[in-house]
């Protein structure tokens, strides 16, 4: 199995858990054959057919399908609760076996690339009561369901996502260490991208903003503006199915009064949120807390300017955390937490655990602020001062 699709033995971020010490991708897999089964039995059907990548990478445990341009060809997952196939194009089940999903199980049902996928997927179905993850003729639709499921990560799903945050602030933090002023918005995103594609990671977002640009726009990409005072970058990856998000700030030179009061605020809000993530803590709750602490830091209506977080997993946003959103929060679930004011951001990737918050995406040699909150210390990253 190649790297990109399974978590290679390693030490974690706290010295002691390895991946293989949780479980293994093959196991994972086999404890997800029972949930499948209970949604079978819930639905009263006799097969489960998942056409949404996400879900076909939830049931392989971080299958992807690559270079498809077509979404009518994609590689799809059949399960009867007992057995479980792959259902793709001859074209593309070679790839598949050999590097996604080799020794996990896995049956093949193949169309010849000339068939369509349509029509053998109505041949499958045909004379089937079947559950499908998207609402098609002639199927019981779970995709409700299906992201429900999603949602709460496995032991395996939450290690593979561990070891992907590491890596993904270790390239925003050497991407920091090594700009250099006169570089465009598109040459630093470069250096970003390329160190995540190195390491078999595929960013989905990156965005770089020089010089005040995330003030104007609190949602970036990367332009061909070019950096003389300070940036801002933040970064969206996958590996083995999972996404994680988190964003660095650097300057050249000491930060100007109205940056460094921005950036303390959020840190202070990004704080705020983090010692509230809990199993069973309430969204609205936490968001109002934070528009407390965005008002006594002199920046009231900064939270209106972008979203302050969302459930992450299998797609980079599971569930949005709206000042409405009543779900409790469920240990296993994923956060990605975004504090912005001005031209500033705090943004980190974290797991609900029994123990509070586990940041997924750790700092390694990078300045540090550290804030209390009754009575417990948080630590948030601070602009590296070059």
């Amino acid at each position: 199995m190649i790297a990109e699709t399974l978590v290679q033995p390693t030490t974690l971020i706290d010295g002691t858990t390895s991946v293989d010490a949780v479980s293994d991708r093959r196991a994972d897999i086999d404890a997800k054959m029972a949930r499948v089964v209970e949604l079978l039995q819930e639905s009263g059907c006799e097969g489960l057919l998942l056409l949404d990548p996400a879900n076909f990478s939830w049931l392989t445990s971080g299958g992807m399908s690559r270079g498809l341009g077509d979404p009518n060809a994609e590689p799809a997952a059949y399960s009867n609760g007992e057995h479980r196939w792959i259902v793709c194009g001859n074209s593309d089940s070679q790839r598949l076996f050999d590097e996604e999903v080799d020794g996990l199980g896995f049956q093949l049902k193949e169309w010849p690339w000339h068939w369509g996928r349509d029509q053998f997927l109505s041949d499958l179905c045909q004379n089937r009561k079947v559950a499908c993850d998207r609402n098609v003729p002639g199927v019981v639709c779970v995709s409700d369901a299906m992201r429900r499921l999603r949602r709460r990560l496995t032991p395996y799903e939450q290690a593979c996502q561990l070891a992907l945050g590491q890596t993904v602030a270790h390239a925003l933090e050497a991407t920091c260490r090594t700009l250099s002023r006169g570089e465009t918005e598109r040459e630093i995103a470069g250096h970003l991208s390329h160190r995540l594609i190195h390491r078999g990671i595929v960013p989905s977002h990156v965005g770089v903003a020089v010089d005040g640009r995330s003030r104007l726009y609190r949602r970036f990409g990367y332009t061909s503006a070019t950096l003389e005072h300070y940036a801002v970058l933040t970064v969206t990856a996958r590996k083995y199915g999972v996404y994680v998000t988190a964003s660095r700030s650097v300057s050249f030179g000491e930060l100007g009064p109205e940056y460094r009061q921005d950036h303390n605020a959020v840190c202070r809000v990004s704080a705020g949120y983090v010692a509230a993530t809990w199993p069973d803590a309430v969204p609205r709750e936490i968001l109002l807390a934070g528009r407390r602490i965005y008002l006594i830091s002199g920046c009231d209506h900064e939270w209106q300017q972008s979203p302050q977080g969302y459930i992450t997993g299998y797609l980079p946003v599971e569930m949005s955390l709206m000042p409405q959103t009543e779900e409790l929060f469920q240990a296993g679930w994923s956060v990605t937490w975004i504090a912005s004011a001005g031209s500033a951001l705090s943004c980190d990737t974290f797991l609900v655990t029994d123990e509070g918050a586990q940041l997924v995406t750790p700092t390694e040699v990078w300045p540090l602020k550290r804030i209390r909150i009754q009575g417990a210390e948080f630590v948030r990253p601070d602009v590296l001062q070059r």
